[in-house]
């Protein structure tokens, strides 16, 4: 499975379940067959007793919101409800954060609002976090010579005449 194919299912889980949890609105009958059958990929064959969704090594670079700045981590592995992230300031438990993962070969940015439900601060730092919010996703242009990268702005359908004055 390609990280495209893990990113683009958990995304799409974590958009369904949040539309239909978070948001209160009615799936229609594609969406909720589309959520149960990524949950049961996303579960895989768990075992009774074992963690509700099994966790996949996903060693990514990944940024992170804090109060009044941004910080940067290491994915150590992901699941269909979380990650695990090493970082050397993780934020308070209970604390929410967005979390930014990058697929450069599909030149799109990923963005999970997420919980802390466990820090730590000595021996292997890091933190744990549970999605917890509606999802986004756009495409990024990247500039490899500078590193600066530039969001493509769309605001509604394209004209459908060019605009000349």
């Amino acid at each position: 499975m390609t990280t495209r194919n893990v990113l683009e299912m958990i995304f799409e889980y974590q958009l369904l379940r949040a539309k239909q949890d978070r948001l209160e609105v009615p799936l229609d009958d594609d969406e909720r067959a589309r959520l149960f059958g990524l949950g049961r990929l996303l579960t895989g064959d768990g075992s009774p007793g074992a963690r509700t969704m099994p966790r996949l090594p996903f060693p990514k670079t990944v940024s992170f919101t804090m109060p009044g700045c941004f910080e940067s981590g290491e994915v150590k592995n992901l699941s269909g409800n979380g990650l695990a992230i090493a970082t050397t300031r993780p934020p308070v438990i209970g604390a929410r954060v967005i979390v930014r993962l990058v697929d450069e070969a599909a030149g799109c940015e990923y963005f999970f609002p997420c919980r802390v439900i466990w820090a730590r601060r000595t021996n292997l730092p890091g933190m744990g976090l549970v999605f917890d919010g509606v999802p986004t996703r756009s495409e990024y242009l990247a500039e490899e010579s500078t590193g600066v990268w530039r969001r493509a702005m769309r605001m509604g359908d394209p004209p459908r005449e060019a605009n000349v004055a």
